[in-house]
């Protein structure tokens, strides 16, 4: 081949290396919900140096993993394959790792793009005769595609130092997937993010200390149980206010502040949904009431329900969101379900009922091509497999109300090996994807991990009969995962500064690398993390807020009292720089010691400041949702984490011994 026609072969190669930046991020006012056209989705964005200003659309692809059977401690009746949505037990420690790999850090992204061009034009203008090997040599010695070979080059990486089984997984690379849709991909680089601000335990994010000796159960769970019908000391833990679908904040319902959780008796295959309430405004724990089970007495253990959202229809009456799930088949065949509520006040008694119940019935189990059905995961669940159908979170935009769950994705874009050598999954620079990808290939446990990851957020919108609502319209996902976490759950929407904020909890044991999440165990005791993403549009177009999603991460060994799980964030009255996060506190199941049941935990603020956020080290009482100037309690937080560990509790994994 003559010199001028290898200068046309290595342009060619940069051209379809340009291919790697997909451009579907479109930046629209707030209030619009209309979808992107099928060209606006599928424009593609050469990356040449002149054109680094678009990669600020530009949006990286990542997918979620399965979470194998690294959960040191969950409860086997209740979490064969869930997410920790209602199971949070002693040992309830499975975590999923998901890096969010919608928009890495634009910043780092722009400069990956603009070097990996520079080096690829000075290559083609040189005829590549200062590089330390040939292009065509190679690509027949190694039997290596063009597009392989200049990975590398730009990985700096000579295919002569790969063992032949590294060759081997290098030639299943796929570059040239286009986006399948307006997802945002959370990458396995972001994951790697995440995990390294747990294991640095960077203040920025780490969830603060909170005083161990002034945590109590909460009064309020000493009722009936759902399914006993006898008095019982209840634990809590996934709960959520009745909110305004419009602006997400609590309702003031005639003077009271409502609140549904999931509460049962501990140890024991107990997971129901109940009714609390109290003042609007009140935060004194010891106020809060239990209207009972919101389905009544006689509970079946195989018949559960999990967690969701709920608000206000017009006539003053509640819609319920929440997840019907069936156990019989020792899996948790989980139901997006919604139910229509009305409660009865009696303000002398201080009393609130609920006296009927209406229009129950299953909303959404999946369609099977955004999202996987339990039919389509039951075929090929190997018991590796995590299923999700859950967590449905309420938001009214235009007039139109949405629900926003967790899910997995569906045959549009499917978990499977595949995925394991898709490109783009990957993210960060060249050479830190490849030997990303060169860890997961080579691990066994790692590699199958990425073959069953498919966690997605999703979006439905719902048909205009608030009382009893049907699907209207199914919608691409928001958020997937694939290759990198199974589990990524508990999505809440807050509108805010013309944006919409998306937020959700994970588990990084529920990811792929399991170097980095085991890390993270060794040194914290915990691997549980909440994610965030930021948009101008609710229905695609989602950034990483911080450069890879993290938001929150663990603080402490997840058998302390003071252990918090299953983030949820609620807009702050007045204040349009931060939100007040809640969560329980204690994991379930006595994991912290006798009678230390999972309790409401002190909430506290992050605070946001366009796609960055910081946790401000400041604590309300426990199970405060509505903040105000008398939600301050400088004794629920602590400087450093001797404060938060009780005597007795392990201390393996903490880092006492640096405080």
């Amino acid at each position: 081949m003559n010199k001028r026609s290898t200068l046309v072969t290595f342009a060619s190669a940069a051209v379809l290396l340009g291919l790697f930046n997909i451009n579907n991020s479109l930046t629209v006012k707030a209030d619009t919900v209309e979808q992107p056209t099928t060209e606006q989705r599928n424009t593609q964005t050469t990356t040449t140096n002149d054109q680094q200003d678009k990669s600020d659309q530009n949006q990286a692809q990542t997918n979620p993993n399965n979470d194998v059977a690294t959960d040191q401690a969950q409860d086997q009746t209740t979490q064969n394959n869930t997410g920790a949505n209602t199971t949070n037990n002693t040992n309830n420690q499975n975590n999923t790792g998901v890096a969010d790999t919608t928009n890495t850090d634009q910043n780092a992204q722009n400069q990956v793009a603009g070097d990996t061009t520079q080096s690829i034009s000075d290559n083609v203008s040189n005829g590549f005769n200062n590089t330390s090997y040939s292009q065509n040599n190679d690509a027949a010695v190694y039997k290596l595609d063009p597009q392989t070979i200049r990975v590398l080059q730009t990985a700096d990486v000579n295919p002569k130092d790969l063992t032949e089984v590294q060759l081997k997984e290098v030639r299943k690379l796929n570059f040239n997937d286009l986006d399948k849709d307006t997802s945002t991909h959370w990458s396995y680089d972001q994951y790697a993010g995440v995990a390294k601000k747990m294991i640095d335990q960077d203040a920025q994010y780490r969830v603060p200390y909170f005083n161990a000796k002034k945590i109590k159960n909460m009064p309020a769970t000493v009722t009936r149980d759902a399914q006993t019908g006898k008095v019982a000391e209840l634990e809590i833990w996934d709960s959520w206010p009745v909110q305004d679908a419009k602006t997400g904040r609590v309702v003031n319902y005639k003077g009271y502040q409502l609140m549904i959780a999931m509460m049962g008796i501990p140890q024991q295959n107990d997971a129901h949904i109940y009714l609390l309430y109290n003042k609007y405004n009140d935060n004194n724990l010891n106020h809060w009431k239990c209207a009972g089970p919101i389905f009544g007495f006689n509970a079946k253990p195989t018949d559960q329900e999990w967690s969701g959202s709920a608000t206000v229809n017009k006539d003053g009456s509640i819609q319920l969101f929440y997840a019907d799930v069936d156990t019989r088949e020792n899996t948790n065949h989980q139901k997006i379900a919604t139910v229509n509520l009305k409660l009865k006040v009696n303000k002398k008694k201080n009393t609130i009922s609920i006296a009927k119940r209406s229009h129950r019935h299953v909303l959404f189990e999946g369609d099977g091509y955004h999202y996987q059905t339990y039919k389509q995961w039951k075929s090929t669940n190997k018991g590796a497999d995590n299923v999700a159908m859950r967590d449905a979170h309420v938001i009214s935009v235009g007039g139109q109300r949405y629900l926003i769950f967790e899910a997995s994705t569906g045959s549009n874009n499917y978990q499977g090996e595949n995925q394991v050598y898709n490109w783009k999954n990957y993210g960060g620079t060249p050479k830190e994807a490849l030997q990303n990808f060169l860890k997961v290939t080579a691990n066994d446990d790692m590699k199958s991990r990425a073959t069953w990851a498919n966690a997605t957020i999703g979006i439905i919108r719902l048909t205009k009969n608030e009382n009893n609502p049907k699907v209207a319209e199914v919608l691409p996902p928001l958020v997937n995962s694939l290759m990198v976490s199974d589990e990524i759950e508990r999505p809440n929407i807050i509108p805010m500064n013309g944006k919409y904020y998306l937020f959700a909890t994970t588990r990084l044991n529920r990811g792929t690398g399991d170097d980095l999440w085991q890390q993270a165990d060794a040194k914290v005791g915990d691997n549980v993390a909440m994610l965030g993403w930021v948009s101008d549009h609710l229905t695609y177009g989602y950034k990483p807020l911080n450069g890879d999603a993290a938001v929150l991460v663990a603080s402490v060994p997840f058998n302390w009292r003071t252990s918090t799980y299953s983030y949820y964030a609620v807009p702050v009255k007045g204040n349009k720089k931060a939100v007040l996060v809640t969560s329980y506190m204690t994991n379930r199941g006595f994991a912290s010691g006798p009678n230390k049941r999972s309790t409401m935990a002190p909430a506290f603020l992050v605070r946001i400041d366009g796609d960055t956020t910081k946790v401000e080290n400041i604590a309300t009482a426990q199970g405060d949702w509505v903040y105000d100037k008398k939600s301050k309690r400088k004794s629920m937080i602590v400087k450093t984490i001797r404060g938060a560990h009780l005597k007795g509790e392990p201390i393996d994994h903490s880092l006492l011994e640096k405080a």
